[in-house]
């Protein structure tokens, strides 16, 4: 989730083809008990909202009183969205998070389908920077197309717009484990008329110790 490209180029395509934040009740419910999870906190810092795109979630999330930064690489992407949703605070960058301030607290992170365009050999790196912002305890929902089979921990697959690879939930567990992230519960859909592969939302909490 570096320069995309891709997204610059068909920003306003994307907006009219998939102009909704959700597309099933499984996702806006999963989104929804991330944000009651956060709620129940009362922790202090933001939501930070990984590859935010046209900024449906982010508002969602506004919406639903959470203090939410969206963040994305794609300038397009983030027009239509300053332009949907004005009330949004957003940030040109990636799942890193260089663009937020270092003194900036973070309370929980959000990744929608945003964390399949990073490569897995960066994920490590990705995931070590969210456990360096976030306290003990503090929630991410990473949300992911997924693979079947364990034996294929990560599986390129063709994404019309940029380089996309699909990540068995074990192995996306085991690597924000190793970041410091204890998984508190997972949900796993099929594919359907609208969605070729099954996608899994994951929901991990910041543990206390220091990464090994």
């Amino acid at each position: 989730m570096q320069l995309q490209p891709g997204y610059d180029v068909l920003a306003e395509t994307y907006h009219e083809v998939l102009p909704l934040p959700y597309y099933t009740p499984l996702e806006e419910h999963a989104v929804a008990a991330f944000a009651d999870t956060v709620r129940s906190r009362d922790a202090a810092g933001v939501v930070v909202d990984v590859g935010c795109g046209t900024g449906g979630v982010a508002a969602d999330l506004v919406a639903r009183g959470l203090d939410v930064v969206g963040v994305d690489p794609s300038s397009a992407m983030l027009a239509i969205a300053a332009r949907e949703h004005p009330q949004l605070t957003l940030l040109r960058g990636d799942a890193r998070l260089a663009a937020l301030p270092p003194e900036q607290p973070v309370a929980a992170v959000i990744a929608r389908f945003s964390l399949i365009h990073v490569p897995p050999e960066e994920l490590p790196e990705v995931f070590a920077v969210w456990g360096s912002r976030l306290p003990a305890g503090g929630p991410v929902l990473v949300a992911f197309q997924c693979e079947d089979d364990p034996a294929r921990p990560h599986e390129e697959f063709d994404h019309k717009v940029a380089r996309a690879w699909r990540p068995h939930p074990d192995a996306m567990a085991r690597l924000l484990a190793a970041a410091g992230f204890a998984e508190v519960w997972r949900t796993i859909s099929r594919p359907d008329e609208m969605h070729r592969f099954p996608e899994c939302h994951l929901l991990l909490r910041r543990t206390g110790g220091v990464p090994g």
